[in-house]
């Protein structure tokens, strides 16, 4: 059996038809992934290598890939077109003015690439619009690291930026913000992550959702061609959070030629402590 290395370069055309990588760069993934094969390691904590191979993954199906995963992601069949994509590393327009551009692990919907850019990001104004913005996190925890609000927290950031995202002031229709990590942290009843009590909470009370949102004290972005919605807790109260896992994702794989070698590496390299299928 080839590596899970050559065959994503042997099928980079195919994937790539389908998988936009924004500010990450295929040759350093692939060489991380070929690192993680020859090293024998079962438990590999990449979390932008798992991304990076289960997108691959989705995107050699072509558009079916991607409606598959899109229901993985957000619960709801989405018809995908011959311009459907799969985001990795993208940089939608941050709506606080301190913060810079955001770094969005996934994203699915109906987006294109800002022009003059790689790897920024707008929604394609089109009827039906809709966006899915994934946080992606194998061991790592939510980010409260912001130099100008100590409250900010990096799921609040997220779905900040989902509702927001827009093309000339016009928002998508339907938003989606998904957490993925394993299944061990969503399903388990031990604690250990900050993201597992915010994510309860805010699905639980889209109140306190708004209240940490309009509670940040950063600049709000005020541009011609970019405006903060006026009534951002109807779009956090019509928001869709949903977690997903990576086991999932990898479970539901469509068959490709690429599928036995993701397969593989998911077993060899994703045993991680409380995994209950993790035999060679």
């Amino acid at each position: 059996m080839a590596s899970l290395a050559q065959e994503l370069m042997n099928h980079y055309r195919e994937i790539t038809k389908y998988l936009h990588i924004g500010y990450a760069r295929w040759d350093d993934l692939i060489a991380r992934v070929k690192r993680q094969e020859e090293s024998g390691s079962r438990d590999s904590d990449d979390e932008q290598v798992w991304t990076f191979i289960v997108a691959c993954g989705y995107a050699m199906c072509g558009q079916k890939g991607v409606a598959s995963l899109a229901r993985l992601l957000t619960g709801i069949d989405r018809r995908a077109t011959a311009s459907s994509r799969i985001w990795l590393e993208v940089l939608p327009i941050s709506p606080r003015q301190q913060e810079g551009e955001t770094h969005i692990d996934l994203a699915l919907g109906t987006i294109r690439i800002r022009e003059g850019t790689e790897s920024g990001i707008q929604l394609d104004d089109v009827k039906g619009s809709w966006v899915c913005f994934c946080e992606m996190k194998w061991y790592s925890d939510i980010s409260v690291g912001v130099s100008y609000d100590v409250h900010r927290n990096q799921l609040a950031r997220l779905i900040e930026n989902a509702v927001c995202f827009q093309s000339r002031g016009k928002y998508a229709d339907t938003v989606h913000a998904t957490l993925v990590t394993p299944a061990i942290f969503r399903d388990s009843p031990a604690r250990s992550r900050l993201y597992q009590y915010k994510f309860r909470e805010y699905d639980a009370d889209r109140a306190q959702l708004t209240a940490d949102l309009t509670g940040c004290i950063l600049e709000k972005r005020d541009e011609p061609d970019w405006s903060f919605p006026i009534d951002l807790p109807q779009g956090v109260e019509s928001l869709s959070l949903r977690w997903a896992t990576f086991d999932e994702l990898f479970e539901s794989l469509p068959d490709s030629l690429i599928a036995s070698e993701l397969r593989t590496f998911w077993v060899r390299h994703g045993n991680y402590q409380g995994r209950t299928d993790s035999s060679t």
